[in-house]
């Protein structure tokens, strides 16, 4: 665990969740992280997202098996991953989701430092 105060996120709090070779390209890992199932995405294009692993609209844990792909929202073409259950979409940047109200995503912030994937936690 790192604790430095990260400007760019605010975190404080950086936790080693695991290798980045153990994450395959456009598939999802789960992990329990200091007490907690989160969720661990890494796209075809190496682009990496932490999320909780509870998916919002029925608490069940299984977003690391959710679908992953992309939305053009206004012009930008933005990361989402479908609920495996009721296929609503979330952003993976912001955890909005697109297609149904106040069932939003919990995000981590998340980095790769000397070959290790690390989850900002507060």
């Amino acid at each position: 665990m790192t604790t430095l105060i990260d400007e760019a996120t605010n975190v404080t709090t950086w936790v080693e969740a695991c290798w980045l070779d153990d994450l395959k390209p456009g598939w999802g890992e789960a992990a329990w992280i200091d007490g907690q199932q989160i969720a661990l995405l890494r796209f075809a294009d190496d682009a990496l997202f932490a999320v909780t692993q509870k998916c919002p609209g029925t608490g069940a844990q299984v977003m690391s098996r959710g679908i992953m792909g992309s939305r053009n929202i206004d012009g930008e073409l933005v990361k989402t991953i479908a609920s495996p259950l009721h296929k609503e979409v979330y952003r993976l940047d912001t955890g909005e989701c697109l297609n149904a109200d106040d069932v939003d995503l919990l995000v981590y912030p998340v980095r790769v430092e000397s070959a290790r994937v690390m989850v900002g936690l507060g």
